[in-house]
């Protein structure tokens, strides 16, 4: 019975050190996108470009455009229209802004109608 004892103990040990390693991978990553979204955070705040854009969209409109860097957790949106202009940093989950007036439609949906 000490041998199965034994090896259970073995395994227990081991699972608690993964655990441990598993944790710390944890914590290393979250630190490291805190560090990214604080570093790109800072570059729009400032006035320039997002430098780690995974995907980045433009969407041209009648009074304008917009243009979308989707990152890492973040997107940022650059609006370049004539109701909204500025740069925005936002969560990934976040849509763009569109202004109040319903008259400024996409440019690929212009052939349709548009009902009200």
């Amino acid at each position: 019975m000490s041998k199965y004892y034994d090896n259970d103990k073995i395994d227990i040990e081991s699972w608690n050190n993964m655990k441990k390693v598993l944790g710390k991978i944890f914590w290393i990553i979250v630190i490291l996108l805190m560090c990214l979204w604080t570093y790109e955070f800072y570059r729009v705040r400032n006035g320039e470009y997002a430098q780690f854009c995974i995907k980045n969209n433009i969407k041209e409109y009648t009074d304008g455009l917009t243009n979308e860097c989707i990152g890492i957790g973040y997107k940022v949106y650059e609006y370049k229209r004539n109701d909204i202009k500025g740069i925005e940093f936002v969560s990934i989950f976040a849509k763009e802004r569109q202004p109040e007036k319903v008259e400024s439609t996409p440019i690929e949906n212009t052939s349709e109608e548009v009902v009200e």
